[in-house]
Parts: C-alpha cells; structure tokens; sequence
C-alpha cells in the first residue's frame, strides 16, 4: 500500500476516534454531567486517537518492522535528556519575552500560591517555607510532572504524530514532514479548543487557527529531537515535560490573558520561532559536511 493511502487512513482514524469523543461528549452533555472532571476526562479520552490509530495501521501494514514503524526502539542518547530541558529553556524564554514586551510583571507562584491558600483558611505556620517556595514548585514540576506526562503522551499522541506519521512523512524531507505533522496535529485539537475553551477559552474560534500555527512552529524542534533521538521515547518525554512548564508559564505574569498568555501567547511563539531558527541552523550545518563529502 502506498505511503499516501497509509496517511490518509491514519489521520482519518485518527480525527475519527478524537472528534467523536470530543465533539460527542460536548453534545451528550459529558461535559457538565461527570462535573469538574468532565473536561479533563473527555480531553484525557480524545489523547487516545492517534496511538490507536498508529496501532491498527502498524499492525495491518507494517508486518515485520512494526516496531520501527512506531519509533519504538529504546535506545537512550544526549537528546533524550535535551528532550527534557529545551522545552524548559522555551518555557523560560517565553517568560522573559512576555515581561520584556508587555506591561505584565512577574509573579512569584510561591507566594502566590501561599496567599490563595491562606485566603480559603489554611494556614502554613507548621510548613517548612522551603515547600512552598517557587524554587520548589518549579523543580517538582519539571521532574514529577514530566515523569508523569511523558509515558502516557508517548502511548497517546507521539505514538501517532512523532511515532507512525513519523515513520511515514520523513522520508519527504525535515522541514515537509515537520510543518505538515505540525499542521494536522494543530487542527486536530480543534473540538478540544472549540468546545472546550483549550488553550485560548475567550478566543475560541481564532484560537484554532492559532494553536494550528503555534503546533507547525513546535513540530520542526520536535522532529529535531525525535530524529537525534532516535525514538519517540524522547518526543514523548519533550511534549511531557513542554506540558508541565507551559502551566508555570501562566502562573509567572500577572494578567497571563490573551495574548500575553503564557507559553501559548505572544512571549511563547516568540520562543518557538527562535528555537525554529536555531533548528534551521543546525539542519544547514548538518547537511553542509555531506554536501562537502559528495564532492
């Protein structure tokens, strides 16, 4: 079967499973009925699209070489660590540009996080300062949350976008593989963002098209580290670990709404187009020793 009709049942089983949860959960009313969990449950839900489909079109195609066609191999390198810390270097960049550009100020999320709790009637006398700090906060994010994110978006989405389509668009070439992965992976979150408020809740219809964009400039530094990996173990552990800061990038400026919104507003694409320029340079350097070796 060829590479294109192997796409093509891909995403649509992909955008199938996704969209019936997403779109079929708002209109069952899931979403109020299961309460606050509703959103979290059904978006939870949706993540699963792209593995089951990678899954069925892995074992109905790739007889042989199943394990390869999914990006599976674990072999461990430099980048599966680098996985880990660009998308706090972006989160990080993405705070300053924010602060830099805007009238926004910094805020300290221990403190923060202190006065709210203090303002329901808990009193932290008895706690040592040192766990409500911000230095803590952040560190028990990008280790536990990460830890925690990075299986299950390794068996959710990566297993699909960094994993099977991985496996069928690079041939095509970096930058064709990266910017179309980036583009149905972003128009694939459209119900979430929709129905759901995700991302951009008060800008739901232009945060569609904005998140599909903010996806096509997160793609190219993905495919970067999936390629250098060797695995979609590590795109599984960068999207884990982008998933735990990007929070922290809200919680660290006052007023983080749009589109000073964190990682996902103006300071965030900033970062990513400069992380997409320094893969661009490293994609040209890497090719300029092979050029020079054909010679």
């Amino acid at each position: 079967m060829s590479t294109t009709k192997k796409s093509a049942i891909f995403l649509a089983v992909a955008f199938a499973i996704s969209w019936a949860i997403t779109i079929g959960g708002h209109y069952a009313g899931l979403k109020e009925s299961l309460g606050l969990a509703g959103p979290i449950l059904l978006l939870s839900a949706m993540m699963t699209g792209p593995a089951i489909s990678a899954l069925i079109c892995a074992f109905a195609f790739e007889k042989g070489r199943r394990v390869d066609a999914l990006g599976l191999r674990f072999r461990p390198n430099i980048w599966w660590l680098l996985a880990w810390a660009i998308p706090i270097a972006l989160a990080a960049g993405s705070v300053v540009l924010t602060l830099v550009l805007s009238d926004r100020t910094f805020v300290d999320i221990g403190e923060a996080s202190r006065q709210a709790a203090e303002a329901q009637g808990q009193d932290f006398s008895q706690m040592p300062p040192w766990l409500t700090s911000s230095a803590f906060i952040v560190i028990l994010a990008i280790t536990l949350g990460a830890l925690i994110n990075a299986p299950i978006l390794t068996f959710t989405e990566e297993l699909g976008w960094r994993g099977y389509l991985h496996d069928l668009w690079r041939p095509f070439g970096f930058w064709r593989a990266s910017l179309g992965t980036g583009f149905v992976w972003g128009l694939w979150h459209a119900p979430a963002i929709f129905f759901y408020g995700l991302n951009y809740p008060d800008n739901a219809a232009l945060g569609i098209g904005l998140f599909t964009l903010f996806c096509m400039l997160l793609s190219p530094i993905l495919t970067l580290v999936r390629d250098r990996a060797g695995s979609v173990w590590a795109a599984g552990i960068f999207h884990g670990a982008f998933n735990a800061v990007g929070g922290l990038t809200l919680g660290m400026v006052s007023e983080p709404i749009f589109p000073w919104n964190g990682i996902v507003g103006i300071g965030g694409f900033l970062a990513l187009a400069i992380g997409v320029g320094a893969v661009f340079l490293m994609q040209r350097n890497a090719r300029a020793p092979a050029a020079q070796a054909a010679t």
